[in-house]
Parts: C-alpha cells; structure tokens; sequence
C-alpha cells in the first residue's frame, strides 16, 4: 500500500470499507488545507473507528476559518457521540463563531460536549456566556464542573471571581476545591497582566488522555500543543516523557523533560522534583 495519498486519493479511501485505507487517508490529508477536504472529513468524525475519527476532528480544527461554518452547521444538527467530535473539530479552531452554538451546548445532553462547549467558552473569553459557563458548576459530571472552574478563572472578571469563592466555600469535594484555588489564582493572574491571557489549541488534556488509548501518535501530537504553549500543568510533560518511553525515543523523553523544568521551575515549583529524579536517573 502506498505511503501517501493524493487528495483526491484520500477523499475516495475514506468511504472504504476497509479500516486501513481509512487510517491511510486520514494519515494522508494531515496538514492539508484544501476546501475540498471539509465535508469528507467532517463525515469522518462519525466513523465507526475512533482513531479515524480523532485524526479527522485533529485535521479540521487545524483547517480552521475556512471550516467553521461548515462544521457549526454539522454540529447543531448531530447528537451524542458524533457531536463530541466535532466539538473537538470547532474548539481547536480558536473561531469566535463557535460562541452561540457552544453557548447552547452548554447544556447539551452528552457530558462530553458540555465539557468542551463550556472549557471553549473560557478559553475565547466570552463574559456574556457567564451564566452558561456557571450551570456548569452544578453539573452531575465531574469534568464538566472542571471545566466549568476553569472556563470561569478564564473569565477572570470580577463576578466570575466571586461566583467561583461562593461556589468554592460550598464545596466539599478536596480535589475540586484544589481546582477553585488554581482557577482563582489564574484569574487574579490574567486581571494583574491587564487581561491578557495566552489562547490556546490544545485541546482538553482529558480528551487527549481518551486518545491515548486509540492512537499514541496523536496524543503526542495533541500534548505538544501544551509544551509549546508552555504550560504551567505539569500532566503534559508527564505524559509526554512517559509516551516517548514507550516508544524508545531517548531524545525527545529528554527534550520533555528539560522544558518541563525550565517552565516549571518558574510556574509551578512544586512539581519540578519528578523531572529532575526522572532526568538524573537517565544520565
């Protein structure tokens, strides 16, 4: 089988039936722009195979403007699982055209696009969805409320803060009180620099974890986005250094591990100490 697909060669192997002409499609249209590629991908996020499904979101969301209007109008119409990626699809767009449908996802009936939908909301500041981004605080599902805390520490506004320490006395979950007091910080942060607050694609790191378990490849592509942000969590790094383990890659389990240090050396002290033990250990 070959290695590399034209365009038009891709678009026909991803209504095959088999499995592996599919994945070669997908492998094939990574880092491809061209317009044509929008429907056939965006019928790809509903593929019974999650790995073709994942890379089909990974390629749409990086197309970006060009496909938000199409992929908006797919996402009102879908439900359930396929809706959830194309979530992932909108959200790694960064388009301020997602605000309104994922406003209304908010309390959209699959956890998983309540949680991208109201982690999104955050992310592209929009202080007018605040009450669609608070409902998520009540929510049954733990990692929408996650999201929820830190779509709000986003916001970083002063009834955000305040919603936060009310629903934060409330609490008494330990971890998600650990997650009231960063998301605050973050927002006294964002407020002390003016507002300004770094936008990111990456995409939720629970959503690249599920990942982990369909394609490895992608997950480290997906953490990557989270190193080269620089981020101050230090799961990225971990899970990074632990991929690259696995597969035997010396150099960039290193790479990992001296960015992880050097970031959080700075943001995040604390959780230095597993890299450096993990770096010695390696010399």
């Amino acid at each position: 089988m070959v290695e590399k697909l034209s365009v038009d060669e891709a678009i026909e192997y991803l209504k095959d039936e088999d499995v592996e002409k599919r994945k070669l499609a997908i492998k094939s249209l990574q880092r491809v722009s061209d317009e044509a590629v929008i429907e056939p991908l965006i019928e790809a996020t509903k593929d019974e195979n999650p790995k073709v499904r994942f890379g089909a979101a990974e390629i749409l969301g990086d197309i970006g403007d060009s496909a938000v209007d199409k992929l908006i109008d797919e996402f009102k119409s879908e439900t359930g699982a396929n809706k959830r990626f194309l979530a992932v699809a909108l959200q790694k767009t960064g388009s301020e055209k997602v605000i309104e449908p994922f406003a209304e996802a908010s309390s959209d009936d699959d956890f998983g696009v309540r949680k991208v939908a109201i982690r999104t909301l955050g992310e592209l500041r929009a202080t007018d969805k605040i009450d669609c981004i608070a409902q998520g605080l009540e929510d049954a599902d733990n990692g929408v409320k996650v999201a929820a805390i830190f779509a709000l520490g986003d916001l970083a506004t002063p009834e955000a803060v305040d919603i936060l320490k009310k629903a934060r006395r409330d609490e008494k979950d330990k971890d998600l009180k650990k997650n009231y007091n960063k998301s605050i910080k973050k927002a006294d942060k964002i407020a002390k620099s003016g507002g300004k607050i770094k936008r990111s694609k990456g995409q939720p790191l629970s959503t690249i974890k599920e990942m982990e378990k369909i394609d490895i490849d992608a997950a480290i592509k997906a953490y990557e986005v989270h190193l080269k942000d620089e981020s101050s969590k230090d799961t990225p790094y971990k899970r990074l250094a632990t991929l690259y383990r696995k597969q035997n890659d010396y150099d960039n389990e290193v790479r990992v591990l001296n960015k992880a240090i050097e970031i959080l050396s700075e943001e995040n002290p604390k959780k230095v100490g597993w890299f450096e033990k993990r770096l010695e250990k390696m010399q």
